[in-house]
């Protein structure tokens, strides 16, 4: 998935630059949960940026809404991640 991200990552020039990155998750029929998958991904999509000499300056996050359109399961939850970085 970083390969995709690097091509479009903005030059290192001081200015404040962002990602969005889009996903979807399974929601659990729980109070509290722990999304193991996703917390990977984007911890490995950060950890890239790093090595690469791009310093993370925030990360916001977003859940939408069910998008059945895409997807038959009705607790198919999207998420929006903005990864703001220098």
């Amino acid at each position: 998935m970083y390969a995709t991200i690097k091509r479009s990552l903005a030059p290192k020039d001081g200015f404040v630059h962002v990602v969005l990155i889009n996903s979807y998750s399974t929601l659990s029929n729980k109070m509290i949960s722990f999304d193991e998958e996703y917390t990977e991904q984007i911890n490995l999509i950060m950890t890239a940026m790093q090595k690469d000499g791009y310093e993370i300056v925030d990360v916001k996050f977003n859940a939408g809404i069910n998008d059945r359109v895409l997807f038959s399961e009705s607790n198919v939850e999207r998420f929006n991640t903005l990864i703001m970085y220098k």
